[in-house]
């Protein structure tokens, strides 16, 4: 009998001590799963990508650094160069931006830091330190106290705050100190 007690004592004692050291911490699951927000599921240097449509390229994007967040899809560029090409293959935009944001489900792009575009089709150069394209809309706009400047080979040139663009209408609007002159053909 004494045998039983002492065994049942010590089996008791062991599951104590297991129970113990046996718990859930569910603020570490937590903070794991928003640091896994944080870091990037891919990283790649020297990225670039060639997109391509019926055998012509379409879109040529080349970045110091890609940064792919699955769980936020998104991927986030540095020292982005990118070229946009008409149904000929013929570079008709050409751009610079020090960083990039896509949203991947939707395709919009987030940029900002020493962007410089030049659209072949319209002849004109852009600069500024803000852009959001939405590819849904397709419309381009900055934040309303940022400065955009767009000068025409023509000479035109007129710069403001709160740029926003509709590729759709070919409009162009500043919502705040705007200057320049603009030639009208």
């Amino acid at each position: 009998m004494l045998k039983k007690e002492l065994f049942l004592t010590a089996a008791i004692f062991i599951l104590m001590l297991s129970l113990n050291g046996c718990r859930f911490d569910y603020e570490e699951s937590i903070m794991a799963e928003n640091l896994s927000e944080e870091v990037p599921d891919t990283i790649l240097k020297n990225f670039s990508q060639i997109m391509v449509k019926d055998s012509v390229p379409t879109f040529y994007i080349e970045a110091e650094e890609s940064l792919s967040f699955g769980k936020r899809k998104e991927t986030v560029f540095s020292n982005v160069h990118f070229q946009e090409f008409d149904s000929e293959g013929k570079v008709i935009t050409d751009g610079h931006a020090d960083n990039a944001k896509m949203f991947n489900e939707t395709e919009s792009v987030e940029l900002w830091g020493g962007l410089n575009f030049y659209s072949d089709r319209e002849r004109a150069s852009l600069e500024g330190e803000y852009l959001f394209w939405d590819n849904e809309l397709s419309t381009l706009s900055g934040k309303p106290d940022d400065r955009i400047s767009i000068v025409e080979e023509d000479g035109s040139e007129i710069a403001g705050k709160g740029f926003f663009a509709d590729s759709k209408t070919k409009t162009i609007k500043f919502s705040s100190q705007v200057s320049g002159s603009w030639k009208d053909e």
